[in-house]
């Protein structure tokens, strides 16, 4: 049986939820939120969805976390969201003591679960759960960042998005690194001339986005779908998620493009060229730094 649990069902958890089940590649899911009634009347929702589709996925819905057990796969978008005019790394202090209450509790009743981050700041989430379960976790990463890439180019030159290829890696969100050796438009590399708008696109569209529209949805819960569906069906698709890696003696996470499948990897980082490399490494110094420091000022060291 496969079995998939979402943990949070506000607007984004709502979407990958739906996006994730609406093909019935899993036998079972499992909707879990704190807020009364919310996973029911939810769970009400999808099974009207689920009547006219014609899938059979089997729905059990709770408002406790007791509940959720014998997971394959646990997506993770508890927590605070990122409103107009915030930071992702402004949410690190709130969403990092829930992040510790969850990998204190899941693990016991999912073990061998492959757990997805979504909760932002996604990649330190990652780390957090990381660092308080033990347990293998990987975050959404850059793979949102790769897909805004790709549809910017493709718009921009008027050609279809199938015809664009490349990644984006480092850390989810504004010190993310366009990876400029793997981007191509029907084969070519793309001019240096366009390399600073691609790259301001890709940094402030969510924002704006936020600020029109409440939040970023359908692009990111849409894309966090297919994540979770190339691990399900094992399709060994490359994607740039956030994989954990050893930095300075700690386990940290950022995006490098990979293969994501039932196991996750290898990754293409050693086919990268010595810029993009370079970008990668200060990401990764600049990631670290960041999260020593979070976790200091937010004392989220003092409940282990």
């Amino acid at each position: 049986m496969k079995t998939i649990a979402f943990i949070g069902l506000g607007k984004i958890g709502q979407t990958i939820t739906y996006t994730s089940l609406i093909d019935g590649i899993f036998d079972q899911a499992i909707l879990y939120d704190i807020i009364p009634e919310l996973p029911e009347k939810f769970e009400h929702e999808l099974r009207h969805a689920f009547a006219t589709k014609g899938v059979n996925t089997e729905l059990i819905s709770s408002n406790r976390l007791d509940d959720v057990t014998g997971a394959d796969i646990v997506v993770i978008t508890a927590g605070k969201p990122r409103k107009a005019g915030m930071s992702r790394r402004d949410l690190f202090a709130d969403n990092a003591k829930i992040m510790y209450d969850l990998a204190k509790k899941l693990p016991p009743k999912n073990p061998g679960a492959i757990y997805l981050m979504v909760t932002n700041p996604v990649d330190m989430m990652a780390s957090i759960f990381s660092k308080f379960s033990k347990e293998y976790v990987i975050s959404a990463g850059d793979q949102v960042e790769t897909m805004r890439m790709r549809s910017y180019l493709a718009k921009k030159y008027k050609i279809p998005v199938t015809e664009v290829n490349g990644f984006v890696g480092g850390e989810h969100g504004e010190d993310a690194v366009v990876l400029w050796s793997t981007v191509s438009i029907k084969g070519n590399p793309v001019e240096e001339s366009v390399h600073q708008e691609v790259e301001n696109y890709v940094k402030q569209i969510p924002g704006e986005i936020i600020r029109v529209m409440g939040g970023t949805t359908w692009g990111p819960g849409t894309i966090i779908a297919d994540i979770v569906r190339s691990i399900a069906l094992n399709e060994n698709r490359v994607m740039s998620i956030a994989i954990p890696r050893e930095f300075e003696g700690e386990v940290i996470h950022v995006s490098i493009p990979v293969v994501v499948g039932r196991t996750i990897g290898p990754s293409i980082e050693q086919l990268l060229d010595e810029k993009d490399r370079w970008y990668l490494m200060a990401a990764m110094k600049d990631f670290h730094s960041t999260y020593r420091e979070l976790i200091k000022t937010s004392m989220i060291d003092q409940l282990s």
